[in-house]
Order: C-alpha cells, then structure tokens, then sequence
C-alpha cells in the first residue's frame, strides 16, 4: 500500500517538471497579482507527502513582490509537514509563510523568500497565467523541496495588499538582568601610574610608584537599573586627594564605565575608567579590574594606570 502511495504522488510530480523549460513570458504588476492555487507533492524529512498550496501576491510596476504562502496536508494521516518555527519535531497539517521577492517583468521569472525561514521560491508565470515554482529549503529550516505549477484562481486579492507588505508587529523582548553589588569599599594594592606632562612642549614620561586607592560606592539603584555613585580616595603619601564618581554597569552584568567629576585635587586628573567586576572563586571574592585614562585641569598632563580592587565584604557569586 505505502509503495502505490508513492507511485501517486511521483505521478504528481513528473508532468509538473515538464514545465521547467517553459519560454520566457512577457509580464506585469497586473498578472502577479493575485491568488494561485493546487495540490502538489512536497519531499520533507517524514518523507513524500501532498499538500494543497495556496499563493497570494501583490506586484508593483518594477517588480518587488510580497505575499504569503500557506498549505494544507491533502494526503493520509500518516502523511504530515513540518513547520520549522514549531519546532524541528513537530509535525503540523497546515501552516503559512510571508513571502517577499522580485519579478524580472521582461521574462515573467521571480524569485520569492520567506521571511521568517529559509525556504527560496524560484521560477516564472506561465502563458496561461499559472505560476511554475521550485522550493528548497535547507538547514537550520527543517529540510524540504518540491517542484509544482500553481493554477491563478483570482485576479483580486482577498486581503489588503498592505496587510502582506507590513513588517510583523516587533516583539517586546524584557531583558532581566542582574548585577553585582557593589556597594561597599573596595581597596587596591600599591600599583604604578604612569603620567605624560607636556607643559614645557615636550612629553615627559613620570612614573608615579607607590599608590593605592580606595574606592567607596555610597549608592547603587536597584538590579534591573545597574547605576551607582561613589568616591575614590587615593594616594602615595607625597600627593593625593579625594574624587566623586558615577557609573554603570553594562548589559552583560559584569563590564562597566565610571567617570570622575571635576573638581579634582591640584595633584590629580579627571578621568574615564572601565574594566570587569568578577567574582573569584578561589579566593571567594569579587574583584574590580580597575583601567583608568585621565587628564589634568589644565590639559597638560595625562595619566593611566591598570589596578585590581577587592571588595572590603565577601558576598559570594
């Protein structure tokens, strides 16, 4: 029975593929407009199944087509179709698919694409006005090819032609993201910045051995907000001063960008600093890779320094 079956529907196919050298056919926006329609057979990863297809498409004068492609299993139930945004192991009945392409109005060839799969609709109208099309569609789409002639059944189009060129409706996405707390006061160990005076006209490398810092966050919003304000104090003993900063952790819950604010000590520079907030496992802490560009009041002198802070409280990941 299942081998007659298929002698059913290969019989289906092999007049259709006669039409694959058809001459080219003088087109318009007028003879692609409209409904198509038939029964044709479909090779997908359950095997070879029939379906009753249904093409609507709009045309204007240059070409660009939009439509939308739905079918219907015609055959047993033990003949199914899959629809790839179901889900690779779901078999469905029916389904639909934007469509959008372009007409060679010189020749009545076209190419079409689904908007949300893979599947690529190649072919051309015919004398007769029935469309001849191949379709394949490849992985991640579920895989699938047939080769059909679709009968034109109207002219006029059931639906409001802007109805298949809108866009779908975007889909709000809530993003739940979380970060680390960071409140508290984190400390660093002694580093090395290194500063690039340029007052005299010429760029003189001073290092700046000796320093250490420590950073204290007095607020930070809630999770879902990620922003936060604070002070870092710093020093080496010979200069050092106190500064106001605000800052943001990004997307990704862990990078981040503070900036200082003006006004800064004699000594100091106003500056940008990004990095990472991880926790350590090992040594069951956070840590703030601290990267700081800055420069002075007067503009003359630029200062960069790479630390790592570790928070004064362990709060565990």
């Amino acid at each position: 029975q299942w081998g007659n079956k298929h002698q059913m529907l290969f019989a289906i196919v092999a007049p259709i593929v006669a039409f694959s050298s058809a001459p080219p056919v003088q087109a318009s926006a007028a003879a692609l407009t409209g409904v198509w329609a038939g029964r044709h057979a479909v090779v997908n990863v359950n095997g070879l199944v029939t379906v009753d297809k249904t093409i609507t498409l709009t045309c204007d004068n240059n070409g660009a087509l939009h439509g939308l492609v739905g079918w219907l299993s015609s055959g047993d139930d033990d003949q199914f179709g899959n629809a790839d945004d179901l889900g690779a192991d779901t078999i469905v009945r029916e389904h639909e698919e934007k469509v959008l392409g372009m007409a060679d109005l010189a020749t009545g060839e076209l190419v079409l694409v689904e908007r949300q799969e893979t599947g690529q609709y190649t072919g051309q109208l015919l004398p007769d006005g029935s469309l001849h099309l191949k379709f394949a569609q490849s992985p991640p789409s579920n895989p699938v090819a047939s080769v059909f002639t679709l009968q034109k059944t109207a002219s006029a189009l059931p639906v409001d032609p802007a109805e298949l060129i809108a866009n779908p409706e975007p889909t709000l996405v809530v993003v739940n993201r979380t970060c680390p707390d960071l409140s508290g006061s984190w400390v660093s160990p002694e580093y090395v910045a290194h500063k690039l005076d340029t007052a005299s006209g010429k760029g003189v490398h001073i290092e700046m051995p000796g320093l250490s810092m420590t950073l204290t966050i007095t607020m930070q919003t809630d999770a879902s907000d990620c922003s936060f304000h604070g002070e870092h104090t710093w020093g080496n003993g010979a200069s050092g001063g106190t500064e106001y900063l605000v800052g943001v952790v990004h997307d990704d819950g862990e990078s981040y960008t503070m900036a200082e604010i003006p006004e800064h000590p004699e000594d100091g520079s106003t500056g940008t600093i990004t990095g990472t907030v991880v926790f350590d496992g090992g040594k069951e802490e956070w840590v703030m890779h601290w990267h700081y560009v800055g420069i002075s009041r007067t503009g003359s002198n630029g200062v960069v320094f790479d630390t790592d802070l570790t928070q004064l409280k362990s709060l565990g990941p």
